[in-house]
């Protein structure tokens, strides 16, 4: 499913990166929608168990019992405990804050998890990566600046998404060696099913129940399952047909969508400084894997 491609082919690539992006910020923005009426611990039931579902519709019936397949039971645990949280804090920090400012922020996980992966996984940590890392921690100062009028709460939230989504990403890398990645994602929302069943008692306090739950409603509930198993499917159709230096820099691109998917579904658009933080991850991001990616060739 991730093999290496035969051929290399960049606009494909770029095609489907494009629409994991698109269906990564739709499903922020489903989230976000719904987390005004309803509590966040359905939300990321109904997230996980769609995703979970449509996984086992459409692949146990050629995979069997290697869809659940694993070597490495407690690190597939970790890792769907740490997508739980990321979920949790993310969809309650995206009820609190604009789309855009939210997902920008959250985009300071590549660069801490650049500089982790030296001491954790033996990579080597360039200057190229101190001085990306640098930037974009200076382009969250500026989006979460005193004076911002952003919620401490919301940025609270976002904060603990990126914690959760370092640990994540480190795993992913870890176990992409040792376990087919088609089992790694459904363990990981049967983990996150089973985590956020367990805290539907908390709904009431965690937002609460939905007082009337319509047919409009249903469809989002049920577009976070879909959109969530498509977005996952286009990025690793990416990653197939071209190299991961071609894809990395270009992930940072996504925050020109929540830009425009803020200022489309909900009327909310950065102000000056909050821009230019914005720019600034994004420019570092990219600058520093592509500076990555040149020096290895070289080497």
């Amino acid at each position: 499913m991730t093999g290496t491609p035969h051929v290399t082919h960049l606009p494909r690539a770029f095609a489907f990166l494009m629409a994991a992006h698109v269906c990564f910020v739709l499903l922020d923005a489903t989230g976000k929608a719904l987390a005004r009426d309803m509590g966040i611990p359905l939300i990321s039931f109904v997230r996980h168990f769609g995703h979970a579902l449509l996984m086992l519709a459409v692949l146990a019936p050629t995979m069997g019992l290697a869809l659940v397949r694993t070597t490495r039971w407690r690190a597939q645990l970790v890792r769907g405990v740490l997508l739980t949280g990321f979920t949790l804090s993310f969809f309650t920090a995206l009820r609190l804050l604009p789309q855009a400012e939210a997902t920008a922020i959250n985009f300071i996980t590549p660069f801490f998890v650049m500089l982790a992966a030296g001491p954790l996984l033996g990579e080597h940590v360039s200057w190229r990566r101190w001085a990306g890392a640098a930037g974009g921690f200076a382009g969250m100062l500026l989006i979460v600046r005193p004076g911002s009028e952003l919620a401490p709460l919301g940025v609270a939230c976002v904060l603990v998404t990126v914690a959760c989504n370092i640990g994540f990403q480190l795993l992913t890398r870890s176990l992409a060696t040792s376990d087919d990645s088609r089992a790694t994602i459904f363990l990981t929302s049967l983990v996150g099913t089973v985590l956020s069943a367990a805290l539907l008692p908390f709904q009431q306090a965690w937002g609460g129940w939905p007082e009337h739950l319509g047919a409009f409603d249903v469809v989002l509930l049920a577009a976070l399952g879909v959109l969530g198993v498509v977005s996952q499917w286009c990025l690793i159709r990416a990653y197939v047909w071209s190299s991961a230096s071609f894809i990395a820099p270009l992930v940072f691109l996504q925050i020109v969508w929540a830009t425009l998917s803020g200022w489309t579904f909900f009327g909310q658009l950065p102000d000056g400084l909050a821009a230019a933080g914005m720019v600034l991850i994004a420019a570092s991001g990219i600058g520093a894997m592509l500076s990555e990616a040149r020096a290895t060739r070289r080497a």
